[in-house]
């Protein structure tokens, strides 16, 4: 991954890479609402739902990229079954972690991975590489 660094990697669903692109502000634009993983430059991973333009000003949204973005998580999402398990609103409280952009080294992201558009519902990043042709899953670690 080293010859990927200060880039966003974006793979199809069985783990082909179909576009490389700089990290910067304008393509980090393009992750909205994917499953996103950020490698930090200390060595540790973020996963969840990317959402470039949400702002910490009131829960608000922005049309440009700021200092960083935010990667959404479930808290009561059941792996195994794909569905949220909490009772009435409960169920779909979220984990919104804040991520700058200064402090990232890569980002991957699997396209048409939201659940809007067809993907698992899933705090997970999960592709099958086909490289190695090994299942491949990291699990969230914010």
């Amino acid at each position: 991954m080293s010859s990927m660094k200060n880039k966003i990697i974006f793979y199809d669903s069985n783990g082909k890479i179909e576009n490389i692109m700089e990290l910067n502000s304008t393509n980090l634009e393009k992750i909205n609402g994917m499953m996103t993983r950020c490698t930090m430059i200390d060595g540790t991973k973020i996963t969840g739902l990317a959402d470039p333009f949400k702002t910490c000003e009131n829960n608000s949204i922005n049309t440009t990229v700021q200092d960083y973005i935010y990667l959404n998580t479930w808290d009561s999402l059941d792996e195994t079954t794909h569905q949220l398990i909490d009772t009435d609103m409960g169920k779909y409280s979220q984990t919104h972690t804040m991520v700058y952009i200064k402090e990232i080294i890569s980002v991957e992201s699997i396209l048409h991975s939201n659940p809007r558009w067809g993907g698992l519902l899933t705090n997970r990043f999960e592709v099958v590489e086909e490289e190695v042709n090994d299942w491949y899953s990291c699990e969230s670690d914010s």
